[in-house]
């Protein structure tokens, strides 16, 4: 890059996996890169938390293996397979009666007790046509236009499949339980569960976001926590040209920002700079909050998760992510993280309970805690969940995802704004997953690369 000096400094608001990932970009490639993070630990949404000297992420996720940017961000870092440990293939799901095993493959299903007749040969055809597909094509093929609702009932899948595999799965996956992501985005998902498995660092995921941003300082740069970005500072009298950014009332230089926070913070910070970008950060969002449990017994064995099937209450709305104003108290995911993280270190367990909701609030946690109850005695009768759980934390994030319905992501912002040297990553303009936040990071350092190299070097 020709550009240099501190006035050429990048600034990467937020040091969540899309932040790092443009800073690790920019740093490889020689520009001095400044990451600003308002929490004072690094990850974003992929923090982990310490309980009793063992790590447990903020709420349940996983990575596939599959995702192609993000595998090449863990290479670089450094993290190798024996850094991650996968989970069973398929999940366990409970209907509210008994118990069913699900597979992620056609010949994984072939004893699904919900699959109907034609079913798996149906999976079978999905699996091939996301198998062989490029990750582009299929996020931007026809199907998106479809909910995926639309799409599955168009394939021919029974009721049964649909309540019993589709739904459970990827209403969680998602955040939107009446599966009314667009089939665009459901296919690219579909292709990461059949060509790799979903893991979890042994150390949860913030281990990925503090590996990063080690990485980055090891290439000169500099990540800073606690470090709240007021506002973005442009030349008087002039809106498109950023000088700096605001701090605690001190504004730091920059040659150019990269805007890389969850879309309320990003519009805030837009604000009237950019009223167009800003427009287009205004996004449903879907929240997650995580009940985090201490258990001195293990709940179950395996490295699997549970998922809960039964049909809504009457009367409880659409909830559970599929965008109502109702917020939902229901547990849908329970995953016993322990039984994945620091494999045979510790004792006892750690387990995380989630519900996935819309964008009117969650649901009291008091509430959640008891529904979990409950649910424990039903789905393992005689586990005394009373005297052995503890819970140590209620995680709320309120923007874990946004909605994609059909639309939705050709409308998304570009790396670029309206502004000339302010850009934008985050999985916000592309899509709602890990992959999507580290590709835009990916993304917006080619962008951002490509302006420094247009600038006059110091002093020339």
């Amino acid at each position: 890059m020709s550009a240099s000096g501190p006035d050429m400094q990048v600034i990467v608001v937020g040091a969540g996996l899309a932040g790092l990932s443009t800073a690790l970009r920019l740093s490889e490639a020689g520009a001095s890169v400044l990451v600003l993070e308002a929490e004072a630990q690094v990850g974003g949404r992929a923090r982990t938390l310490d309980v009793a000297g063992e790590p447990v992420d903020r709420g349940f996720q996983s990575l596939f293996t599959a995702y192609p940017a993000t595998a090449r961000m863990l290479d670089d870092i450094g993290l190798r397979k024996r850094d991650f440990v996968a989970f069973d293939r398929g999940a366990v799901v409970h209907d509210g009666t008994r118990w069913s095993r699900m597979g992620t493959s056609p010949r994984g299903t072939l004893g699904f007790e919900w699959f109907g007749a034609g079913d798996v040969a149906r999976l079978a055809r999905l699996g091939a046509e996301v198998a062989g597909a490029p990750v582009n094509a299929l996020l931007s093929g026809d199907e998106r236009q479809l909910q995926t609702i639309e799409y599955l009932m168009g394939m021919g899948f029974s009721d049964g499949a649909i309540e019993g595999f589709f739904r459970p799965l990827f209403g969680v996956v998602t955040a939107d339980r009446a599966l009314g992501s667009d089939a665009g985005y459901f296919r690219f998902l579909m292709k990461m569960l059949l060509r790799g498995r979903a893991v979890i660092p042994v150390e949860g995921h913030g281990m990925i976001a503090s590996w990063a941003a080690a990485r980055v300082e090891q290439l000169g740069g500099e990540v800073r926590c606690g470090a709240r970005v007021q506002e973005i500072v442009t030349e008087a009298d002039d809106r498109g040209t950023a000088v700096g950014v605001r701090v605690d009332g001190e504004v730091l230089p920059a040659g150019c920002v990269v805007v890389a926070t969850e879309a309320p913070a990003a519009r805030a910070l837009l604000g009237d700079l950019d009223r167009q970008t800003a427009r287009a950060l205004d996004l449903e969002r879907r929240g997650v909050t995580t009940l985090v449990y201490s258990l001195s017994s293990s709940f179950h064995s395996g490295r699997t998760i549970v998922l809960n099937g039964a049909p809504l209450a009457p009367g409880a709305g659409a909830g559970a992510g599929a965008g109502a104003g109702e917020s939902a108290v229901r547990i849908d995911l329970v995953c016993q993280e322990s039984n994945l993280l620091r494999p045979g270190m510790g004792e006892g367990a750690r387990l995380l309970a989630t519900c996935v909701h819309g964008d009117a609030g969650s649901p009291d946690g008091g509430a959640l805690a008891a529904e979990m109850e409950r649910l424990a005695g039903a789905w393992n009768p005689g586990f005394p969940w009373a005297r052995v759980a503890t819970l140590e934390d209620v995680v709320v994030h309120p923007w874990a995802q946004f909605a994609v319905p059909p639309g939705v992501r050709d409308d998304l912002p570009d790396a670029a704004t309206g502004l000339e040297n302010v850009f934008l990553a985050g999985d916000v303009t592309m899509h709602p997953s890990i992959e999507g936040a580290v590709a835009s990071g990916e993304r917006a350092a080619k962008v951002v690369a490509g302006y420094l190299a247009r600038q006059p070097s110091a002093g020339g």
